[in-house]
């Protein structure tokens, strides 16, 4: 993956569009009132467009790493900050934080993950989170994934890591991310495959119950190949003798260490949002599963239980299964970062709009994202694809979905949700003359 970066890098030309938009954006920023101290990608950015294309010093300690995390930012470096002095140590392993890209509702953050004693990381290094939150923030929910790597330098060996958190509810000003870290993976990656969904019937399968306590499907009750990884094949799918719905793969190819890996399966309503019943049921389909780990004869099984009864069947959609498989034990440890985070700037607009039975109350655009808050008597979200239209004639297309969060009222009157949208490109949010969802077209002035 580091090669890759590297040649892609060779063939990266700093355009005149390009350079102009980053020296607008840095002007832009210098007009804002000031904030603590911090010193922006964005600055050196410029200078790498103006005098070698990109190829200047920057935050990473590595010109590998520093080409990496340009080429990862994008047209977004100038919103970006440099962060300073936040680091931890554990078990050999150095973790800091190096750049981070903030617009109070979600976060791009790049660590720098360095072994100083050995030679356990790569290209595919992954760390798991065990905690992530902004405490001044007044979030509804918030979530976050695993943070991956982007880019790895085998002579120092470091890995260039991209964290990335999501939250609904009024957005957050300043403040810090508080991270805490519990293992490092030297060697983990993602494949997806997909089974013929007429395999899972209401028909009863056998169960057993490990030495554990824990019950499973007996193995190879339903055997099929998962179409689009050689990872894992389906061992059975149903529901057990306890009621519940058991998906279970077998877990037999060189290089998994099964002990920590797992897999997930895309579960979804026929009705998911069409009601307060559906959706709470449509939460207890993708809440409060377990996941058993087992060998017999010498094969390892994974076996995951859902709260899904044979009731739910005509409602249930199973979809795509994703498998994430190590290579080896996590190097398990705490590293725990406090990181300072600067907001790109936000518009706040207030609505009554009503689009499709659906009241929008709230918009809140940034250079990087558009969320929006609506309230509903019959618990629906906003479904229709949002479009933003600016001063100068570009109209902002193809959003990448972020996400919507369920805020019942308690009382069944009234439901409140917050949608999210990533744009592809950064944009002025003060240059937005308009919105639309679907057919529906709101001025903004």
């Amino acid at each position: 993956m580091a090669e890759g970066y590297f040649d892609a890098m060779d063939k990266v030309k700093a355009t005149e569009d390009w350079t102009a938009r980053t020296l607008a954006a840095l002007e832009e920023r210098e007009r804002r009132p000031a904030r603590r101290p911090g010193r922006l990608i964005a600055r050196l950015a410029v200078v790498a467009a103006v005098c070698a294309a990109l190829l200047v010093t920057a935050v990473a300690v590595s010109p590998g790493l520093r080409e990496a995390l340009l080429v990862t930012l994008g047209n977004f470096a100038p919103y970006a900050q440099e962060v300073e002095g936040v680091s931890a140590t554990d078990q050999g392993i150095e973790i800091q934080a190096v750049s981070a890209l903030s617009d109070g509702n979600t976060a791009q953050v790049y660590l720098e993950v360095r072994d100083r004693t050995g030679d356990r990381l790569g290209e595919n290094t992954e760390l798991t989170v065990a905690l992530a939150e902004r405490l001044e923030a007044e979030y509804e929910s918030w979530s976050w994934t695993g943070a991956k790597a982007v880019s790895y330098e085998e002579e120092t060996r470091t890995a260039l890591v991209r964290f990335d958190f999501n939250a609904d509810g009024v957005a957050a000003v300043g403040g810090t991310l508080e991270l805490t870290i519990d293992g490092v993976y030297g060697g983990m990656w993602h494949e997806s495959g997909r089974f013929d969904e007429s395999l899972l019937t209401e028909t009863t399968l056998d169960t057993m119950t490990l030495d554990t306590g824990e019950t499973v499907l007996v193995p190879e009750q339903t055997p099929a190949e998962l179409e689009g990884t050689a990872l894992a094949e389906l061992s059975s799918i149903g529901f057990g003798g306890d009621g519940r719905l058991h998906i279970q793969l077998r877990c037999d190819g060189e290089g998994i260490h099964v002990p920590s890996s797992t897999f997930s399966v895309v579960v979804n309503s026929r009705s998911a949002g069409e009601t307060v019943e559906s959706r709470e049921r449509y939460f207890r389909y993708v809440q409060n599963w377990t996941e058993a780990r087992f060998q017999q004869d010498g094969v390892w099984y994974m076996d995951r239980c859902y709260q899904i009864t044979p009731e739910d069947l005509p409602d249930l959609i199973v979809g795509q299964v994703s498998i994430l498989a190590a290579d080896s034990p996590a190097v398990e440890g705490n590293w725990t970062l406090t990181i300072p985070l600067e907001d790109v700037s936000h518009r706040s607009i207030q609505l009554e709009e009503t689009v499709g039975g659906i009241t929008i109350r709230n918009l809140d655009v940034t250079a990087l994202g558009l969320s929006v808050e609506c309230v509903s008597t019959d618990g629906t979200s906003l479904k229709y694809p949002p479009a933003l239209f600016l001063a100068d004639g570009t109209i902002c297309k193809e959003l990448i979905p972020g996400g919507t969060f369920y805020l019942g009222s308690g009382d069944g009157t009234e439901d409140d949700t917050y949608s999210r949208w990533d744009f592809q490109e950064p944009i002025d949010p003060e240059q937005v003359v308009g919105v639309s969802f679907g057919l529906w077209y709101i001025p903004i002035e």
